[in-house]
């Protein structure tokens, strides 16, 4: 029997088919000088050229004192932490941050000077911009718009991945400009930055570092509600495995979606992979898949898993930002995933009062069932954004007084 993976609630029906996605306003086609022709790297997927670049989801640095080693059992140790409904009862009793919802993007680090993010960055209080100087007191040099976790500063751009990092916050954020492309929640979602992820220590410590400052970020005000990450690495040995689910631990305590995208493995199942943070079952914790560019499919190169990926959502050429004022078409799960963070931020705007939990079971309840995806993801379905936000909309107007 196919199991709803980290579904807080056993009762969960999904909902029948629904019409498709409606995505946010296309803007103007970006100058035909940005969008040239860009060949496939050799990934062992499809070497044929393509005008979109197939992005491969990021592993990072190995730990060097946890080498990867089999376990004693030869099955995959279970990854999950039995879902309760006090999680989102504690949760829900804290005071919550105001303002536009903060969408946290772990990865390379975002252009903030790109003209088409330059105004929807988060942006620290405490900080003064360029004075050097550790204003609010948090050990990082003018983090204005996030931080550099591989070299700890203020520095979003320096390390690897910043073409990466910023095509995820286009996806998400870009603004209706005219140019370019236009975020899925754009004028309502803002940046924040933790780049610098694939530098200095390993891929592993340095998301328990940004989940630390995200965490401590929102205790000090920011609306932090959602991290995307599209990134990820198989873990087997169990001292790791710990240490990813205590650290997304600390994100549920603090009401924070993680929204992690499944590997590209073309094709292949993720139900037995030690897959982190995408497999980690806790209740804040939604996994993506990619569908293709016509959203009928699964995309030939993204994986899947009944037992650990909830939905699909489109991955295939998709066009965003990248460095220096540029936007790229990319593929990849990690271009399927911010759309869900996107999405959910859309949520979240409608009603600031849902858990990170609630949004997580509003998305599978209403996904847009897809005979493709029957036995490959959880719910069978795709993210459908109007269904979801208006779930999110609902809610809102039942929690008011005198609501019917």
């Amino acid at each position: 029997m196919t199991t709803l993976s980290k579904l807080s609630s056993p009762s969960v029906q999904v909902k029948a088919s629904r019409p498709a996605e409606v995505a946010a306003p296309k803007a103007p086609a970006a100058p035909a000088a940005v969008r040239a022709e860009v060949g496939r790297p050799v990934d062992g997927f499809d070497p044929a050229p393509a005008r979109s670049k197939f992005v491969d989801r990021p592993t990072g640095q190995r730990p060097e004192a946890q080498p990867l080693g089999l376990l004693s059992n030869p099955s995959v140790a279970p990854l999950s932490t039995p879902r309760t409904a006090e999680v989102s009862d504690a949760v829900a009793s804290k005071p919550k941050p105001t303002g536009a919802p903060v969408i946290a993007v772990f990865d390379g680090g975002v252009d903030a000077k790109h003209t088409d993010l330059d105004g929807a960055m988060w942006t620290n209080p405490g900080e003064v911009a360029g004075d050097g100087i550790d204003n609010d007191d948090n050990g990082i040099k003018d983090d204005l718009h996030g931080f550099n976790v591989g070299f700890n500063s203020g520095d979003l751009l320096k390390g690897e991945g910043a073409d990466h990092g910023t095509h995820v916050a286009g996806i998400i954020a870009a603004e209706d400009n005219g140019e370019g492309n236009t975020g899925v929640a754009a004028g309502k979602a803002q940046i924040l930055s933790v780049g610098g992820l694939y530098d200095g220590k390993d891929l592993l410590t340095n998301f328990e570092r940004a989940v630390d400052y995200v965490v401590d970020m929102k205790s000090k005000g920011a609306n932090i509600r959602a991290v995307n990450a599209s990134f990820g690495d198989e873990f087997r040995d169990a001292a790791s495995q710990e240490r990813w689910k205590a650290s997304v631990q600390k994100l549920a305590d603090a009401d924070i979606l993680l929204v992690a995208a499944t590997a590209n493995g073309h094709g292949s199942n993720m139900n037995k992979v030690a897959d982190f943070p995408a497999n980690v079952d806790l209740p804040n914790v939604i996994t993506v898949a990619s569908m293709d560019k016509n959203n009928d499919k699964l995309a030939s190169y993204s994986s899947h898993g009944d037992k650990v990926v909830e939905l699909a959502a489109v991955g295939e050429d998709v066009l965003s930002t990248v460095p220096g004022n540029r936007w790229e078409e990319m593929s990849g799960t990690s271009m399927a995933t911010p759309r869900v963070a996107a999405t959910a931020a859309l949520m979240f705007a409608e009603n600031p009062d849902l858990t990170a939990a609630q949004v997580r079971d509003m998305l599978v309840k209403t996904v847009e069932l897809d005979p493709d995806l029957k036995g490959k993801v959880s719910t069978g379905g795709k993210l459908d954004l109007e269904a979801a936000v208006a779930a999110a909309r609902a809610s809102a107007a039942s929690s008011r007084p005198n609501a019917a």
